[in-house]
C-alpha cells in the first residue's frame, strides 16, 4: 500500500465507550495531515462491531481488495480507509 497504516489499536475495557479510540483515530489522521499525506487505512474484523461503527462515523471507507485471511480460520480482516480533507 502507499500509505500508512493504524495498527493494533486498542482502548482498555475499562476505557470505552469515552471517546478515548476517537481521539486516537482522530490524533493518527492529524499526524498523518501534517505529513502532507492524504490517506490513512486500517484493518479489522467483522467481531470487531463497535470499532468497525467508529471508523465508518469517522468515513473510513472500505476495501474489500485488500481483505485478507490470515489464519485459515474464516475469519476475515477487512481493509479501510479514509481520504483526509
Amino acid at each position: 500500500m502507499d500509505y500508512p497504516e493504524i495498527r493494533k489499536l486498542a482502548v482498555s475495557p475499562k476505557s470505552r465507550g469515552k471517546g478515548v479510540a476517537k481521539a486516537l483515530i482522530s490524533e493518527c489522521i492529524l499526524r498523518t495531515k501534517n505529513r502532507g499525506l492524504q490517506t490513512i487505512g486500517l484493518h479489522t474484523a467483522n467481531f470487531m462491531e463497535n470499532a468497525i461503527k467508529l471508523y465508518e462515523g469517522l468515513g473510513f471507507e472500505r476495501l474489500p481488495q485488500y481483505d485478507f485471511e490470515p489464519a485459515n480460520d474464516g475469519i476475515i480482516v477487512k481493509a479501510f480507509r479514509v481520504h483526509i480533507k
